[in-house]
């Protein structure tokens, strides 16, 4: 099933691990945790070096979200929580990489 933007909450950076961003999106029923390393979509959406995580983020969200869809299709959750790591992000478009 796929996921879709969750409007309630935006992104942030977690407190207890500040390399990890945490974003929500909805299957409908449930919402979903995403966490992703801020690492990763600096390997996928181009250094970035000049933006902070939160705008790298926001410049890349749709394809960011695609790419957690298309994991949490393949991916259990039962504590309705997603990690993601650079394989999440294999199939992305070049177009969508910087």
């Amino acid at each position: 099933m796929p996921l879709t933007r969750y409007l309630d909450g935006g992104a942030h950076i977690l407190p207890a691990d500040e390399s990890l961003i945490r974003f929500a999106m909805t299957d409908g029923q449930r919402v979903i945790g995403i966490d992703v390393p801020i690492p990763v979509l600096r390997q996928n959406f181009g250094a970035g070096a000049d933006l902070a995580p939160l705008d790298l983020f926001a410049q890349n969200q749709a394809a960011i979200e695609a790419a957690a869809s298309a994991a949490y299709d393949k991916t259990a959750t039962p504590n309705d929580l997603l990690d993601m790591g650079p394989e999440d992000f294999s199939g992305q478009p070049a177009a969508a990489k910087l």
